[in-house]
């Protein structure tokens, strides 16, 4: 997976710390756009040159998005222009004829539309250096599903390919709406790391953060999971809960490579918890999110921890050592921490 983030010439203050704080965390790709109706042509070009300067200068791959209004944006000869201050490649929106967008192809390289093209339309670009990079949706319920992402990314992949898509932030989101900026409708009110891991899952193999910014936590763990493969789980401890227990789980383990349908089991956890201070009692409620370890009278599966997927019930052989803030759905064989911070007192 490769990971990006997003620039905007209405959000422009924000650029240059967004684009350091996602290099920083392993992020090698940048998004703009310069299309949008709401843009100033007045100043277009010279905020245009600064957000691509600051992706650059973090050592980003700059794609743009372009339409036909980004001539009224840009004026005359744009490929050049955003050639020369930096873009190194252009994603094609809709309005350009295919004489048009392979002329295109000769001045920068360019993205395709991965949520609107089919077959037939991509097949005269079978010999052009091309992505496919799907839409975002601004607006609550005009998202794409989760399956039609799975089927164009297959269709980017039969091309050879690679196809990205968008997640939304958590912390600055672009106006006018505000509502986020996923390509999958059903992930707009999920963390950007459970975003991520899903896109991922459906076959995805660049990930953007579509609004402007994030909050530093999201970079973290959009960091480990773009470098390392490891799906960091924010939670709380339960009361009482060891401080060596607390530690041992944020040590990276992987669900096991035989997932079970209910729960993340972390397949070196028995060794590493086994000679720990566990709860002395079990048989608390599970509900889906909660964290376990089994304890001694599980036999040899004393210390094995697993996350749960869904709500179960209380087993005497099992405590419950906290819970996670948010489920996310695992894959086989992926890495896994979990990070719990001490409950509050009162």
């Amino acid at each position: 997976m490769r990971l990006g983030a997003s620039g905007y010439l209405a959000h422009a203050d924000l650029a240059s710390a967004s684009f350091a704080a996602a290099a920083d965390t392993g992020a090698t790709l940048a998004f703009t756009s310069l299309q949008i109706p709401e843009d100033d042509p007045s100043s277009a070009r010279s905020v245009a040159a600064a957000v691509v300067g600051a992706a650059s200068s973090s050592g980003l791959a700059v794609v743009a998005d372009v339409s036909p209004d980004t001539a009224r944006l840009l004026g005359d000869s744009p490929w050049e222009l955003l050639r020369s201050i930096g873009v190194d490649r252009v994603r094609i929106d809709a309005g350009f004829s295919e004489s048009t967008v392979l002329a295109i192809a000769r001045v920068l390289p360019i993205a395709l539309n991965a949520s609107t093209l089919r077959a037939v339309d991509l097949a005269p670009f079978a010999d052009v250096d091309v992505e496919l990079v799907h839409n975002f949706y601004p607006r609550e319920w005009t998202g794409s599903a989760l399956s039609s992402v799975v089927s164009s990314t297959e269709l980017a992949h039969s091309f050879g390919w690679r196809a990205g898509a968008f997640i939304a932030g958590d912390s600055v989101r672009r106006g006018p709406l505000g509502e986020g900026l996923p390509t999958v409708e059903a992930h707009r009110g999920l963390s950007p790391l459970a975003q991520a891991v899903a896109l991922v899952d459906a076959g995805v193999d660049d990930v953007y953060v579509g609004d402007p910014a994030l909050t530093e936590r999201s970079w973290s763990r959009l960091g480990s999971f773009a470098r390392e493969g490891v799906v960091v789980l924010d939670g709380v401890a339960a009361p009482g809960v060891d401080a060596a227990v607390s530690a041992a789980l944020a040590v990276p383990d992987r669900n096991r490579v035989d997932p079970a349908e209910a729960l993340i089991r972390l397949e070196g956890s028995r060794a590493r918890f086994a000679g720990l201070p566990l709860p002395r009692v079990g048989g608390q409620p599970r509900p889906a999110g909660s964290v376990t370890v089994q304890l001694p009278a599980a036999g040899r599966y004393c210390g094995e921890v697993a996350v749960a997927l869904r709500d179960l019930p209380g087993d005497e052989r099992v405590a419950v050592v906290g819970w996670v803030d948010e489920v996310v759905a695992v894959r086989r064989g992926a890495g896994v921490a979990v990070h719990l911070r001490r409950p509050t007192s009162g």
